[in-house]
């Protein structure tokens, strides 16, 4: 019995022993992996710099700087790291729980709103082959923030990363926000009124499955956003504006050496002042996007946040690089429904040249357009923009009769769609509008039948 307890205890010596060696080998690599973790996170708008690291036998504490500048604006935090990493913590490598703090240089109305709450907290374990999960979550907060009230059912957001950090998926909600203007329009910065007084937003939610391909610095995979309802009230006394069901489908994918991407939203209701639109259906791809160049205007477009005229320096310098692959844009479908009818429509524009002797859109670019609706329909969508036109033009002469501009209104949209009829733009069948554009080698057909110049004169002067 007593050789039996020597050996026990030898036995548990041993294994404690190596349990703290473990732990303090494990802790050098999370050290390492923190930093380096750090550097990685570290592109812009975001840098992550680490204060200070203290390292001990089984736990540790860090501190972190976190900085967020778009150009226009800077808002940083300090995030308290407490890590535990040996021995065997729940059965992972390490564990960190992070929660961070509003800088003393941070808005006063975000620290006022705030008060002693974290604006988020961050629990991380890391598996013994690197991986990584992840819960974040920022608190529920209501309070006054400059002139208006809001009311932040909070966010949270659970997610798994590879162990290159080149890989994320899980899911992100936000139940609700809202806010509540107490400011007139008057007392908006140059007496603006255009805001919302009021906005209620209800379940918001996102899920994704995202990774950078080898070698690669952009991301593909999909993405998958929610929204149950979105409701705002202007500050003018109009009507609300109500959205109802948004969906909406990301899938982008790099295949050899180009990169294309679907675009999927349906909303079942959207109401604004004198209408509903039900059943929005919107499907958008874009392919034979070189992936080179995406790569390469992802890596410097970092560098040139908040700067447009270096963006557009950046696209156009790439240019022959782009258009070498044929890109193309189509919006294969987008259908609605109100109490006119239901309208669909489709369209597409695609590079068909040479690359290597420079963009010639008169012969280079090919299109296409096509649309079927209720004549009510089309007849509604002309006379928002013809009206637009009108009091645009008459801007500053508040003296115009409502009912006059209603009548003219109606007079230009008739004269219009009997243009574009003449001209065999436009087809009519049981009241229901159709029209096939198709633009190819400089030249314009519609419905099967090619346009002259002169017809193109009056098309282009009938378009709204």
């Amino acid at each position: 019995m007593k050789k039996l307890g020597i050996g026990i205890a030898a036995a548990v010596a041993v294994l404690l022993a190596g349990s703290v060696a473990t732990s303090y080998v494990m802790g050098g690599k999370v050290q390492e992996g923190f930093e380096s973790t750090a550097k990685e996170w570290s592109k812009p708008p975001l840098t992550v710099q680490v204060q200070s690291y203290e390292r001990g036998l089984f736990t540790s504490t860090a501190k972190t700087l976190w900085t967020v500048n778009t150009g226009e604006e800077q808002l940083s935090f300090t995030a308290s790291h407490d890590i535990s990493h040996g021995p065997w913590p729940r059965g992972h490598a390490a564990e960190i729980a992070s929660r961070f703090a509003w800088n003393d240089d941070a808005p006063p109305e975000l620290l006022s709103l705030y008060k002693d709450k974290s604006p988020l907290e961050w629990n991380t374990q890391v598996g013994w082959t690197h991986t990584s999960k992840h819960q974040m979550s920022s608190p529920a907060v209501t309070g006054q923030f400059d002139k208006d009230k809001v009311s932040f059912a909070g966010l949270t957001a659970d997610f798994e990363m590879s162990a290159d950090l080149k890989g994320m998926k899980g899911t992100a909600t936000m139940p609700s926000l809202q806010l509540d203007s107490t400011a007139s329009p008057v007392d908006d910065e140059e007496g603006d009124s255009s805001g919302p007084a009021k906005m209620l937003l209800k379940g918001n939610s996102m899920r994704f499955d995202l990774f950078q391909p080898q070698g690669q610095e952009f991301m593909v995979g999909s993405v998958n956003w929610k929204l149950d309802s979105l409701n705002t009230e202007p500050k003018n006394g109009g009507e609300p504006v109500q959205i109802d069901g948004l969906t909406m489908d990301i899938d982008t994918r790099q295949e050899g050496d180009v990169v294309n991407t679907g675009v999927n939203t349906a909303v079942k209701l959207v109401t604004i002042p004198g209408k509903k639109i039900n059943d929005i259906a919107v499907d958008l791809a874009l392919r034979n996007l070189d992936a080179a160049w995406l790569n390469q205007f992802t890596k410097q477009s970092q560098q040139a946040q908040g700067n447009p005229q270096a963006l557009q320096a950046l696209m156009m310098g790439g240019l022959q690089q782009l258009l070498a692959r044929k890109p193309e844009l189509e919006i294969k479908r987008l259908a609605w429904r109100s109490d006119e009818g239901a309208a669909e429509l489709s369209a597409g524009v695609s590079y068909q040249g040479d690359a290597t002797k420079g963009l010639n859109p008169a012969t280079d670019i090919k299109a296409h357009a096509k649309l079927n609706m209720p004549k009510p329909v089309l007849e509604s969508l002309m006379s928002s923009r013809v009206r637009d036109a009108l009091i645009a033009d008459n801007e500053g002469d508040e003296d115009y009769d409502v009912q006059q501009l209603a009548t003219l209104v109606q007079d230009d949209v008739k004269l219009r769609i009997d243009t574009l009829m003449q001209a065999g733009v436009l087809q009519e069948k049981d009241n229901q509008m159709s029209a096939l554009i198709e633009y190819a080698g400089g030249e314009v057909k519609a419905n099967g039948k090619k346009l002259g110049g002169e017809e193109m004169m009056g098309v282009m002067a009938a378009m709204p």
